[in-house]
């Protein structure tokens, strides 16, 4: 497993995959899923609005980015109430994330989610905990389908100056 710290977008970023997390009770979407929504053209916020998405706590959506990113799938995490988010919050939700990304056979993928003052979390600790929180699905004996554990590759858009934090 390689772990890559990239200075490029998350909408940029070279991989099979681009994950975010949103919440339920923020609205406009902010942050990356914002962003995607935005590319999208809204395509995220009619989801929403028709109910097909919620942001409630670990419900996933996969949509294809048509193009609009250049990974060609994204993944969306519901992340709960914002008051509810933490990096406690992050670390439980990854043995959920872990499953999907194998049953979804991605090797390449960018992980993107909220931090700042505003959520409590900042960038280093996230990576921390999501890194942690796959250590325990390793450490609980998971299966690994294969060698695709040993392909898989995280990718964390961050500023450079972030960097030494993580």
């Amino acid at each position: 497993m390689d772990v890559i710290l990239s200075i490029e977008d998350v909408d940029l970023q070279e991989c099979e995959l681009l994950v975010t997390g949103f919440f339920q009770d923020e609205r406009p979407l902010k942050g990356t899923s914002g962003m995607i929504d935005w590319r999208m053209n809204g395509m995220l916020s009619h989801l929403l609005e028709e109910g097909r998405m919620t942001g409630e706590w670990q419900e996933t959506t996969l949509i294809p980015s048509h193009g609009r990113v250049i990974p060609p799938l994204v993944l969306l995490l519901g992340l709960g109430k914002v008051r509810d988010y933490s990096t406690l919050r992050l670390r439980a939700l990854f043995p959920r994330l872990f499953e999907t990304l194998r049953n979804l056979k991605s090797s390449k993928v960018c992980l993107s989610f909220p931090f700042n003052e505003k959520y409590n979390v900042d960038c280093g600790k996230s990576a921390e905990v999501l890194l942690e929180g796959m250590a325990d699905c390793f450490n609980a004996g998971v299966s690994l389908n294969g060698d695709w554990a040993g392909k898989l590759q995280l990718f964390f858009a961050v500023a450079e100056e972030k960097f030494p934090e993580i």
